[in-house]
């Protein structure tokens, strides 16, 4: 098989594993995703855990021993984390293993790493019956800071402040960390019937990046999955807005001084749409790179914005343009982002324009293969919602993307939220 090639197997039950054959690695990188729809309930508990998981099983019931078992396992490395796909929730355990053929003779390093990975999934650290009280009591303080920080980084709470009231009524709204109020009841004996119930109902899609004995490892996998009542139901279909109904600002104030401008939008595409690689395209002409339309006006040319950017969500189909600004450039800001996007739709794109935007994406897309976690996580959407493609295959598409596509896809996006963080007035 050729670099970054994939090859997809279904076991049944809704269990699929994913070889990504690359060979830029001197390791393996192992990924277990178990995929839910987005709920508050599933956001939470999956959230919290995915850290409790990771802090022993069994076999090594503290994190010393865990760790110790790793650094046996040829310094092996075991992570957890949550993602938000599209109207999906995903919990991943993953596993970074020296490739075989670096391991000392007649050992196997992946053997070893899947050996404490399966012990960590399957035979979790259950004093009891139950999860360890004082291991969930503090990942669940854990959490619910990390959720609490977000505050602190006013770009990143900008946008989720956006998202909350353009799709509050959408499962798109919920954090990927989960939700406060959920977190805060949950108990060791519901995190451990939540646990036992998502190994028996979740959609699991397994990613081996590296080089791999398909056969044998095919094999290890049903191992590690067997004894389990697997009755899974297919995941719901994710709603996709095609157009805005209206428009709405949100306004909050804050002790700051830069405000923090966001817009959210329905573009009209998604990953569902033979335009979702147009799409690609116009967000890289319009602020998805370093020469784009809101990158050299607002930001170099008139002087509006400290930061400026745009990124869609085809699993969504929804797209933000995110600015850092000065209070007082908030309207100018806002006119002139919309008069950019007005360009587009007007064909005022050159060629220059069109061939650096592409080249952004195409380098974007060679440098996937560069971190085994970044390929296995960009294909994770790509398999769940069955448009399987590689990296060579999107460069291929992009390449052939005309100025024409570009402006096609623009007259479909509707501008539906315009999101302000901004400094309070000053007292007199």
């Amino acid at each position: 098989m050729s670099r970054d090639s994939m090859e997809r197997i279904s076991l049944g039950s809704e269990t699929y594993l994913n070889f990504v054959e690359n060979d830029r690695y001197k390791t393996n990188y192992i990924s277990f995703y178990f995929v839910t729809p987005l709920t508050k309930e599933n956001a939470s508990y999956n959230s919290l855990l995915s850290r409790v998981l990771t802090r022993g099983c069994e076999k090594y019931p503290t994190q010393l021993a865990l760790n110790c078992a790793l650094d046996g396992a040829f310094d092996a490395e075991l992570d957890s984390d949550t993602a938000k796909v599209g109207e999906w929730h995903a919990l991943c355990l993953s596993l970074c293993t020296l490739e075989d053929a670096y391991a000392f003779p007649g050992e196997t390093a992946t053997g070893k790493g899947l050996d404490i990975l399966e012990e960590v999934l399957r035979r979790p650290y259950l004093p009891q019956g139950v999860f360890d009280g004082e291991y969930v009591k503090s990942e669940k303080k854990r959490n619910l800071d990390d959720l609490a920080s977000i505050i602190n980084n006013k770009a990143r709470y900008a946008r989720s402040r956006m998202f909350e009231h353009m799709c509050r009524l959408e499962p798109y709204s919920i954090s990927s960390m989960g939700v406060k109020s959920v977190l805060r009841a949950i108990t060791p004996e519901s995190l451990t019937a939540y646990y036992r119930r998502l190994l028996e109902t979740a959609r699991i899609e397994i990613f081996f990046v590296g080089r791999f004995d398909r056969s044998a490892t095919a094999e290890k996998v049903k191992g590690m999955l067997a004894g389990l009542k697997r009755s899974p139901a297919p995941l719901p279909q994710p709603s996709i807005r095609t157009k805005a109904r209206s428009v709405r600002e949100v306004t909050e104030k804050m002790d700051i001084t830069q405000a923090n401008l966001v817009m959210g939008f329905r573009t009209g595409t998604s990953v569902y749409d033979e335009d979702a690689r147009a799409m690609s395209v116009y967000n890289a002409v319009l602020g998805g790179s370093l020469t784009s339309k809101l990158f050299c006006v607002l930001r170099e040319k008139m002087s509006l914005c400290y930061s400026v950017s745009s990124s869609p969500d085809a699993m969504k189909g929804v797209m933000l343009i995110y600015a850092g600004i000065a209070p007082e450039n908030r309207d100018v800001s806002v006119k002139e982002a919309l008069n950019q996007m007005d360009e587009i739709r007007r064909g005022n794109v050159t060629d220059e324009e069109m061939e650096s935007a592409k080249g952004a994406l195409i380098h974007a897309m060679r440098g996937l293969g560069d971190n085994p976690a970044v390929l296995a996580e960009w294909y994770l959407p790509r398999v769940l919602a069955d448009r399987i493609v590689t990296p060579e295959e999107i460069i291929r598409d992009v390449q052939k993307i005309q100025k024409e596509d570009v402006v096609r896809v623009s007259e479909k996006i509707t501008l539906d939220t315009i999101y302000t963080l901004t400094a309070k007035e000053a007292e007199t």
